[in-house]
């Protein structure tokens, strides 16, 4: 029996893949490299299927449910990943003047288990770069450049923090994930801003017209943008216009749907760099610049800061829900404001968000797939504001800190409501969380404020390895659980407790 599983696990092709990659690699091919080991309870007040959200109680290991809404606002990461990146990168100049050839495969692998490899390769931006030095060899940041995403173009994104950010590879809302979707990016570089212009496509299964045939149909994306950096004011817009594939269903089969938008961005920095997420940068694994994507915090006598604003206005081709045969562009909007401040070893910063209902399903696409919402159905935006500070002890190589924030989360009200095949009678309130995952209120009932803090504790042991302690407590009064008996009838309502107290533990080595 172990000689099959052997055989069948050899047979797959994505561990040929590992063992081919990892026979030429060095250790050094390897970053963006983090090992977390985490002891978390989500909840003490609740056990296992005692909540709408599952507490599987205290253990080792953490997931989405252990954070809070304002945590990892920059990053699509929840913090608790065991994560690696193998990018074989290469430099060189080329046989003509002023122009450098680069290029990088960026493979991200994610550790779930020991034995499932299906799930743990992807690809995470691999890209060939052409740069061409406007200045002659005189001046930095002064180039024009092209750069090419043949498999996947999702770090090539819209918008400005990751929060909120649009473009990816989820913007065409019927794509395989199996298909690829590359991208294409030519952007002027100066020391004063920048611009750019690129194009992404992929293939969707696509209703030809008013039939039943389907085919791969190719699918295009524009994006441009420009942005000016000039004695620490910043200003920058992006946009783009988008090919969706076609509508599905009776009526308006075969029609095309569009997606597209705006979104700019505002702010003032002094002491301190307005950055980008992370998760848009491109891996470079260059011997000759030194590299930390982990950087220790810096700390300075004098007052630093930055303020920030941005603004997203979008549209999307849907269903008219009251009109037969007919579509209708649907808006999405969203805006933030996040600043921070640095004095001596003191660090402040806000983060405050909002985003309509539409901008929150705005890839599922809207509440009903691909329908837009009725004339009877009311919607609130989500909103959230949060504050922290934290106190930096460089002897003791210790940060303790707190951060507080209120929730009004997304909701959706209308007069019997279908949530999956499960209906449910009278005006009901839909909370929506996310794309995924919904909370249905009883009747006539309203969402609530929803109120967290965190107190943390950060310990450097070295500039690689890091334990941090945190204590949370939600008040959340939006949670819902229907039961029912053995025949299925007699529905009863049962709202969790709104308190939830929770810990994570983390020790996590970074490289």
């Amino acid at each position: 029996m172990n000689r099959i599983l052997r055989r069948a696990r050899l047979s797959n092709p994505l561990l040929w893949l590992v063992l081919l990659l990892a026979a030429p690699a060095a250790a050094g091919d390897f970053m963006d490299t983090r090992v977390s080991f985490v002891i978390s309870d989500a909840n003490f007040f609740a056990g296992p299927g005692e909540g709408q959200v599952n507490n599987p109680g205290i253990g080792i290991g953490a997931g989405k449910q252990n954070t809070l809404f304002f945590d990892n606002y920059d990053t699509r990461f929840t913090g608790f990943e065991s994560l690696s990146h193998l990018v074989l990168y290469k430099k060189l100049p080329s046989f003509f003047d002023n122009l450098t050839t680069e290029a990088a495969l960026a493979i991200r692998f994610y550790i779930y288990g020991d034995t499932d490899v299906n799930k743990m390769i992807y690809d995470t931006g691999s890209y060939i770069r052409l740069s061409y030095d406007l200045s002659g060899g005189t001046a930095e940041n002064n180039n024009l450049q092209l750069t090419l995403f043949p498999v996947s173009g999702d770090r090539f994104r819209l918008g400005y923090s990751y929060r909120i950010s649009w473009g990816g590879s989820g913007i065409f809302p019927n794509y395989d994930p199996r298909v690829n979707v590359p991208a294409v990016k030519l952007q002027l570089n100066k020391p004063w801003g920048y611009a750019f212009l690129g194009a992404k496509t992929t293939q969707i299964n696509e209703y030809l017209k008013d039939t039943n045939q389907t085919e791969m149909v190719t699918n295009y994306g524009l994006l441009a943008g420009f942005g000016v950096d000039i004695a620490g004011i910043r200003a920058e817009v992006n946009g783009g216009f988008f090919t969706r594939g076609t509508f599905a269903h009776q009526g308006v089969r075969g029609e095309h749907m569009y997606g597209g938008g705006v979104s700019y961005q505002l702010g003032y920095h002094r002491g301190m760099e307005i950055g980008t997420s992370i998760d848009f940068a491109l891996y470079k694994n260059d011997p000759d610049i030194d590299v930390k994507f982990f950087k220790p915090e810096k700390y300075g006598e004098g007052l630093s800061f930055m303020v920030k604003h941005e603004g997203t206005f979008l549209f999307q081709t849907l269903i008219h829900p009251e009109r037969y045969g007919t579509t209708v562009n649907q808006i999405a909007y969203a805006f933030d404001v996040n600043a921070a401040m640095k004095l001596g070893y003191l660090r402040l910063h806000l983060d405050a968000m909002f985003r309509s209902l539409s901008y929150v399903l705005y890839e599922t696409p809207s509440f009903t797939p691909f329908y837009d919402f009725p004339a009877g159905a009311k919607t609130k935006p989500e909103f959230f504001a949060a504050v922290g500070i934290d106190y930096h002890f460089p002897d003791l190589h210790l940060t303790p800190g707190f951060t507080f924030g209120a929730q009004n989360p997304a909701t959706y009200t209308i007069d019997n409501v279908v949530i999956g095949q499960a209906p449910y009678l009278g005006k009901r309130t839909v909370v929506v969380w996310d794309v995924a995952t919904r909370s249905v209120l009883p009747v006539n009932e309203g969402a609530a404020l929803i109120w967290s803090f965190k107190l943390n504790a950060r310990w450097d042991i070295s500039e690689m390895l890091a334990v941090v302690a945190e204590v949370f407590y939600t008040f959340d009064n939006n949670r819902v659980r229907y039961r029912s008996d053995f025949d299925g009838m007699n529905i009863t309502t049962n709202w969790d407790d709104p308190n939830i107290l929770g810990m994570n533990l983390v020790a996590q080595a970074r490289f």
